[in-house]
């Protein structure tokens, strides 16, 4: 049997969005198990049409004790990549004796195949990210703090249907946009000064990723140069995607293109999507999947030239039989 003890996986599975759930999945039945404050939302999903059927108990004396008859016979498998020592102690001591083995075929690996259904609210997601883009950019104004616009990007997602951001929006003004990763502050924008924007909404679960390099309207001549070769980059690797193709040959033909600039690209080109805005395949150097029809993913090369400016851009979208559905509408 499978121990399922990730909440994210739990959601994959059943649709259920509460704090505090375990499933077991076995052979012939599955079964989740939650305490009483979710009790009515368990037994609504149990006579739902979800992605797994399953049997619900309820998390009291009695609940536990039934969890622990239905491990008795055969092995237990368990998400290594989402428990900690404590956590797997816990578990040890709830089944003295038992044997606990890592899983082999994780649901990470299952959920990187997007159905028709999670594809809709992939691209809705995407749709409320590009118009509130659109609304934020108006407000690119000398004076504005990157803070302001921050919270403008999560006010703006809510009114047009998000239910949440992805993360915490990155925006990056000038030689803060050199920064990956930055992180927002009460800099103010000055005319004529680049501005970086990393962003992305939830719908229904699903996330949206998004990254876009504004230049100022008299760009200089390098700034203008490392934007088109960023550019260039994301359009040759891009025009790569297809299934059968490693992961890790798009990262090399993206780095391949920027020339002696790839040194100052030091992440990778880019990730799955979906119910976390980082998961399988990882797009990198790294990376050992292989593209599959059905797979989200973004392409996301950068230059940045520490202390200067930096550029971005990433767009989001699916792999299919010929090539990329690219999710993005926005201008580069």
């Amino acid at each position: 049997m499978r121990l399922i003890t990730h909440l994210t996986n739990i959601r994959y599975l059943t649709g259920f969005t509460g704090t505090t759930a375990f499933m077991l999945l076995g052979p012939r039945k599955n079964y989740f198990f939650t305490d009483f404050r979710y009790r009515g939302i368990a037994q609504a999903l149990e006579k739902s049409p979800t992605r797994l059927p399953f049997e619900f108990i309820e998390l009291d004396e009695k609940g536990w004790a039934t969890f622990k008859k239905l491990c008795k016979s055969g092995p237990l498998e368990y998400e290594s990549a989402h428990m900690t020592i404590d956590e797997l102690a816990q578990w040890k001591k709830r089944l003295p004796g038992k044997a606990l083995t890592a899983q082999k075929n994780t649901l990470e690996s299952e959920r990187m195949i997007k159905d028709s259904g999670e594809i809709k609210k992939l691209k809705k997601s995407q749709q409320i990210n590009e118009e509130t883009l659109t609304r934020v950019r108006n407000l690119f104004k000398p004076g504005v703090t990157e803070l302001e616009l921050a919270w403008q990007i999560k006010a703006i997602g809510h009114e047009l249907g998000a239910e949440d951001i992805s993360f915490e929006p990155i925006v990056g003004f000038g030689p803060h946009s050199a920064i990956p990763h930055h992180q927002n502050t009460t800099t103010k924008l000055k005319t004529n000064e680049l501005v970086l924007v990393d962003m992305g909404m939830k719908f229904e679960g699903y996330c949206s990723d998004m990254t876009r390099t504004f230049l100022p309207k008299k760009p200089s001549a390098e700034q203008r140069n490392v934007y088109e070769k960023v550019l260039r980059a994301q359009e040759l690797a891009i025009a790569a995607i297809r299934p059968g193709v490693a992961c890790k040959t798009l990262d090399e033909i993206a780095r391949q293109s920027m020339g002696k600039d790839a040194q100052y690209f030091g992440h990778s080109l880019g990730h799955g999507v979906g119910l976390d805005v980082h998961e399988a395949p990882g797009v990198s150097s790294r990376g050992s999947e292989i593209l599959q029809k059905g797979m989200v993913i973004t392409v996301e090369p950068g230059i940045y030239l520490d202390g200067r400016f930096g550029v971005r851009i990433e767009d989001c979208g699916l792999v299919t039989a010929k090539g990329y559905d690219n999710f993005m509408q926005f201008e580069k």
